[in-house]
């Protein structure tokens, strides 16, 4: 298989249907139940994060999926099935999985063009992130130039706007960044950790 891109952005990722399932069942059904999260990064592996002058910390909402090479959610049945929408899209196969949650950001008056403190979500190599959009909203994912291990200031490669049915698939080690809503009440994606073959 040739050599998957770092960054690509993957619209329509699902089929119509199944977005609207996802939303359902996340958003709207009331059985998707939330953990609050006093940051969106692992205050106790700050060598992940990179703060900068554009950075806020915050907290969301989280709900476990997959971890610690377990499943936590009666849910993770129903959204399993997107890695193979991503070997479809993107000619990316699942090797393991590192990581998959939910991620809930409310409604914040921040600044247009400031962003939660950026981070890396694995600086090893042979490992993908993949964000889904679970509905339309504001708070742009930011994505930088810079990788891991790189020694210079952060500079913005690409910003995502959320939209229902969208994905972003990246490599775990650019650094990146969430950002909350302005205008929508709130922002919903599903974020997976894997290694890939």
């Amino acid at each position: 298989m040739a050599k998957a891109e770092d960054l690509v952005e993957l619209e329509r990722f699902l089929p119509e249907s199944y977005a609207d399932i996802l939303e359902q069942l996340i958003c709207k059904s009331g059985n998707f139940l939330w953990q609050y999260n006093a940051s969106t990064n692992n205050q106790a592996a700050p060598e992940i994060m990179n703060r900068d002058a554009r950075s806020y910390e915050a907290g969301q909402f989280v709900h476990a999926l997959y971890q610690e090479g377990a499943r936590r959610s009666d849910f993770f049945d129903i959204v399993f099935p997107m890695f193979y929408f991503m070997e479809e899209k993107a000619g990316v196969r699942l090797e393991t999985p590192e990581r998959m949650k939910a991620n809930l950001l409310v409604q914040r008056g921040i600044e247009e063009g400031t962003y939660n403190t950026p981070h890396i979500d694995i600086g090893d190599r042979g490992y993908k992130s993949l964000l889904y959009y679970v509905t339309d909203s504001d708070g742009d994912t930011f994505l930088f130039n810079e990788k891991w291990g790189d020694k210079r200031a952060l500079t913005i490669r690409k910003r995502v706007a959320p939209k229902k049915g969208k994905a972003v698939l990246f490599d775990s080690n650019i650094w990146h960044a969430s950002s909350h809503p302005r205008e929508h009440a709130t922002r919903v994606v599903l974020n997976f950790v894997f290694r890939h073959k």
